[in-house]
């Protein structure tokens, strides 16, 4: 078809995460008969599949597993004691990290540039759409400069930047921010109002709903008919608050006596011993016959059906936060921490409670209130699925980022 366009996304993500899914249900929903698209991976994750079996082509590389980008000699200058006086100096801690990020750009980058500049080529793409953000993605945005591409930069994450990823920032033809913290923080960072636009992340609802499973979920955690069960989804990270979840599980034992904590999700590749680190808590609260680990899972309408709570408990800001969008979904209350865009997506004694980050009293209690209320937890379960049903669903995200591909498309065509 002459008008169609391909389209080389750019999924940088060291491991499976909202990013990920995100893309997932983009390239799902994407108008084929405009758009082909092609799809690069850092890393080779589970996802890679999935991409195929949509009969996108994807190229998984291995870039998480490179040498170190710093040449052997430079080791022992790093640990030399006039580099550390140097270090210790305000100049000269500007000039360390200033030579050793421009190692980094000339040998991580810019062998990273060149390989997709290649594909971008071979493969006449006629836009490049970066996934996470800028300071994972400075080669798809060199890349497409490179060659004269229009390039879509898909922020999902909080981002620090310096003085080179502020003029990538500039040089990208768009930016497209998840919630509007996310847009807050980039444009307090120095970047343009007029570069950006949020875009909310979006989920099928009926297809969603279509595959709840209640039973077939409470099986798959072993769970029995008399046990009320709260879960958190997401990477096993300390930032996530699983540690603050398994605290808060020792505290509601005391109150609902037949409850049972679920653990779903990995660490990431550069944290492999965290999961044990958090079996390791579990057991020392005395949770080792309450708490259920399981792996990463991709039926997650299942895992959610069988929740009777969900809790968001990062300690950190969450730039979006996926699993609030799949809870309400599923019709369950949330618990979520009172910080990022959770109070873009849930309105506290609404949709379930906002909480202080890391104060596990607080998650207890709220917990505690949905579980013996479960009249009111139903009907705020209800209420996020409408909310889910008219403010994320997956059209506003499938229209959103087709409507900033064709503007940028149709002003390359004049």
């Amino acid at each position: 078809m002459a008008n169609k366009h391909r389209v080389l996304y750019l999924e940088s993500a060291p491991s499976v995460g909202g990013s990920v899914i995100s893309l997932y249900e983009l390239l799902r929903g994407l108008d084929r008969t405009r758009y082909e698209p092609i799809v690069v991976t850092y890393t080779r994750h589970e996802y890679v599949e999935k991409f195929r079996a949509l009969g996108v082509e994807v190229h998984a590389w291995d870039v998480y597993r490179a040498q170190d980008h710093r040449p052997a000699w430079i080791r022992p200058i790093r640990t030399s004691r006039p580099m550390q006086w140097l270090r210790r100096s305000v100049w000269g801690s500007k000039i360390y990290y200033n030579v050793g990020f421009s190692l980094f750009l000339v040998r991580r980058v810019w062998p990273l540039v060149q390989a997709l500049r290649q594909v971008i080529i071979q493969r006449e793409v006629s836009l490049v759409h970066t996934n996470t953000l800028i300071n994972h993605d400075r080669a798809g945005i060199l890349a497409a400069k490179l060659t004269g591409r229009p390039c879509v930069c898909h922020i999902r994450d909080f981002d620090t930047l310096n003085w080179f990823d502020r003029r990538l920032a500039e040089m990208a033809d768009q930016l497209i921010y998840i919630s509007e913290i996310v847009q807050r923080r980039y444009m307090e960072a120095g970047v343009p109002c007029h570069k950006g636009r949020v875009i909310y992340n979006g989920l099928d609802v009926e297809a969603f709903v279509s595959l709840l499973d209640r039973e077939k979920g409470r099986r798959s955690f072993n769970l029995t008919p008399s046990d009320l069960a709260v879960g958190i989804v997401g990477r096993l990270e300390p930032w996530k608050g699983q540690e603050v979840f398994l605290k808060a599980m020792a505290l509601l034992l005391e109150m609902v006596p037949n409850v049972k904590g679920i653990v779903v999700g990995d660490p990431p590749p550069y944290r492999p011993e965290y999961r044990q680190v958090l079996q390791s808590l579990s057991d020392s609260l005395g949770l080792s016959d309450r708490i259920f680990f399981s792996a990463f899972r991709a039926d997650v309408p299942v895992v959610m059906s069988a929740l009777d709570v969900v809790v968001l408990a990062s300690v950190s800001p969450e730039p979006f936060g996926r699993v609030l969008i799949e809870a309400m979904a599923a019709g369950k209350p949330v618990v979520a921490t009172n910080s990022g865009a959770a109070p873009e997506i849930i309105e506290d004694g609404v949709h379930g409670f906002l909480i202080p980050p890391a104060d596990a009293g607080a998650m207890a209690r709220a917990i505690a209130y949905l579980l013996t209320h479960p009249d009111e937890a139903a009907a705020m379960g209800q209420r996020g699925r409408n909310r889910v049903q008219t403010q994320f669903h997956l059209k506003q995200y499938l229209e959103g980022v087709q409507a900033v591909y064709e503007s940028l498309l149709s002003e390359e065509a004049v």
